[in-house]
């Protein structure tokens, strides 16, 4: 009887989602659409095993060019979309595959995947499957907090990479950029992060937008000043540089040498 309860148990899947867009070169201007160029999704098993992948890059419909941006982000060039499939026809080979393993959640690393297909969504009048995918979309890092009590999450996924232990850059393609989010969201929901790795790439982290935070001088600033002045400022920088300063972090106080040394130079 058992045995029958087990056989009957549907297999369960999730999805992992990712794509690449149009970034225009003027990055501030969202006015503009910024429509998906490629869209790439992994389907795995309840146990992180891979089960179908797929790929494909996407024509434009508003754009007349690929943006020099997109280009040195992706690696995607105007070029490469010559012979490439149009968003409907994309999106109903996406959607065929989620009916097909019954996926209801698909998930993907932050908003902006889904914001950028909602914006493409608008480029196109008539109904089609790009609604029903942006639909499904579900931010996994909703998950992650849950699952690390609020740790890891918002870093973004070359920090989530890294604690994870796993080597290399984030690829910016769609694929692999999905593939390795479905290796994170396993790895974390199963043996978990590096916690030693995490601490030390916190403290960088928050080592750096203390540095950006507390920089006050640019070069237009520097001042000519005497030998003597700048053996002396040699001297306080050597001093900074071997002790820690009481209130003030490592980020702080490189952004206070590094203003020294900008700031006085010699004859």
């Amino acid at each position: 009887m058992i045995f029958d309860k087990i056989k009957k148990q549907k297999n369960i899947y999730h999805c992992f989602y990712d794509s690449e867009f149009n970034a225009y070169d003027d990055g501030k201007n969202l006015s503009v659409p910024q429509e998906v160029v490629s869209m790439g999704l992994c389907i795995t098993n309840d146990k992180g095993v891979m089960i179908e992948k797929f790929y494909s890059l996407i024509s434009l419909k508003a754009a007349k060019r690929i943006s020099y941006r997109c280009t040195e982000i992706t690696g995607i060039k105007t070029k490469d979309l010559k012979d490439a499939e149009g968003f409907e026809k994309v999106t109903a080979k996406v959607a065929k595959l989620l009916k097909k393993y019954g996926i209801t959640k698909v998930y993907c690393y932050g908003l902006e995947d889904k914001r950028i297909l909602e914006k493409t969504n608008e480029l196109y009048d008539k109904k089609h499957n790009g609604r029903y995918i942006a639909k499904l979309l579900y931010d996994v890092r909703t998950d992650l907090k849950k699952k690390t009590r609020g740790k890891v999450s918002e870093q973004g996924l070359p920090f989530l990479k890294s604690v994870c232990g796993f080597e290399g850059a984030v690829a910016h393609d769609a694929l692999q950029d999905a593939i390795d989010l479905a290796r994170i969201y396993y790895k974390i929901n199963t043996t978990g992060y590096d916690e030693k790795i995490y601490e030390k790439l916190t403290k960088e982290r928050e080592e750096l937008i203390s540095y950006k935070r507390n920089r006050r001088i640019k070069e237009e600033n520097a001042t000519v000043v005497s030998n003597e002045l700048v053996r002396n400022k040699n001297k306080l920088v050597e001093y900074l540089e071997k002790n820690s300063i009481p209130h003030m972090d490592e980020g702080a106080k490189r952004a206070f040498i590094d203003d020294l040394n900008l700031l006085f130079i010699g004859e």
